[in-house]
């Protein structure tokens, strides 16, 4: 891996390129910003160029020496990773809510040893604020070691939540910021690294990528093109009689593509009631925490939330400009953002991209889907400027 392939992100890749010419490196960094920013790309070059054993007196790594081999092989005995103690192992993956107290010990335990084939041992802990949920074992383990750290170790922390991390924890660590990332950054990473897809379809998912080029693949690989077109076309039909409809169906749309997709996901037709999906998946683990079909669905809602959003949002735009060709998220919906311009106005649109703002986060913090449909045509009958 190379610096060209975190995109954005000048500041962070300039002081870390900047660590690695001088070879003068912390103990422990925090990389934190929004989910999907490039903290785990930037991470694993940073990672790659210490350990390099060819780079001389650059600051990228060569990509051939052993060293290098071995982390493209995913086999470098001194990259920990977090490990599993389950008969099946594995790695811990973003969903998990937590860091077991045993997973930290080990790469505590690990990061005390020997280097193997150079100087550093690395570890990378990806969501970093997981030590701190629930006990508090975990974080103090960990913190030990943060204190009293190995001359060889290297420890790379990452986190989208950093506000959940001990101020102990955040105080012992060179932190880097991580920023939202702009349309034109957005384009560039979708050229890099969805290049195969169509130009239209990488376009579709700018606007609704909100800086984060993590998503903007997440919605590249599933139905977006699907789910904006039944948005479009039931927001085109808007009037006060339809829109507590619309509000409660898009719950429904979400409810059935979301038992859709667990279904595909696990390879079972096996339904699973709301009221016993929803049991299984509490309000303190994260929303990707457990793919129940609930988790599904509401995954499926806030993207349909999303693409409200956007439309509004031109919507807003044509009605303050008075313009057809002003610069819309969604240049192709113009017909759209006129109607929704002459039908809401521009504090008539404002008002609705509020109660889209209220509705994300009653999904987040799992309100049941039905309720928040109903609550959101409520909203838009209310933001009306005038009868159909």
């Amino acid at each position: 891996m190379n610096w060209d392939e975190l995109v954005g992100q000048a500041p962070a890749k300039r002081y870390l390129r900047s660590v690695v010419t001088a070879r003068r490196h912390a103990h422990a960094y925090l990389f934190k910003g929004p989910a999907g920013v490039g903290k785990r790309t930037a991470a694993r070059i940073f990672a790659q160029a210490l350990l390099c054993e060819g780079r001389g007196t650059n600051d990228t790594a060569c990509g051939e020496c052993k060293a290098c081999r071995c982390l493209a092989a995913g086999t470098h005995p001194d990259v920990i990773p977090l490990r599993k103690f389950t008969e099946a192992g594995g790695e811990v993956g973003d969903h998990e809510p937590l860091i077991r107290l045993d997973t930290i010990q080990s790469v505590c335990e690990q990061l005390h040893r020997s280097p193997m084939l150079g100087r550093q041992r690395v570890a990378l802990i990806p969501e970093a604020q997981r030590l701190c949920q629930g006990q508090a074992e975990a974080a103090n383990a960990f913190l030990k070691t943060l204190e009293e750290p190995p001359r060889s170790a290297v420890i790379i922390l990452t986190s989208s939540q950093p506000e959940g991390l001990l101020e102990t924890i955040v105080s012992r660590v060179q932190i880097v910021q991580f920023r939202r990332l702009s349309a034109a950054e957005i384009r560039a990473g979708l050229a890099l690294r969805a290049a195969a897809r169509p130009e239209a379809d990488r376009e579709l998912v700018v606007p609704l990528a909100d800086g984060s080029l993590g998503r903007a693949l997440e919605l590249l690989d599933g139905d977006l093109r699907t789910w904006r077109a039944a948005v479009v076309s039931g927001l085109g039909k808007l009037t006060p009689r339809t829109a507590l409809q619309f509000g409660l169906g898009l719950w429904t749309l979400a409810s059935e593509e979301g038992t859709r997709l667990f279904a595909s996901e696990k390879g079972t037709d096996a339904p699973v009631t709301e009221d016993d999906a929803e049991g299984e998946e509490s309000g303190k683990a994260a929303e990707g925490a457990a793919k129940t079909e609930a988790g599904w669905r509401r995954y499926v809602f806030r993207r349909l939330l999303e693409v409200c959003e956007v439309c509004f949002r031109d919507g807003m735009i044509h009605a303050a400009s008075g313009n057809g060709n002003a610069a819309l998220l969604q240049p192709d919906q113009q017909e759209l953002s006129r109607a929704l311009a002459a039908r809401f106005g521009e504090s008539g649109c404002a008002q609705v991209l509020a109660a889209l703002r209220e509705a994300t986060l009653a999904t987040r913090l799992y309100v049941r889907g039905d309720v928040v449909g109903r609550a959101f045509g409520g909203k838009l009958v209310d933001a009306m400027s005038s009868p159909a």
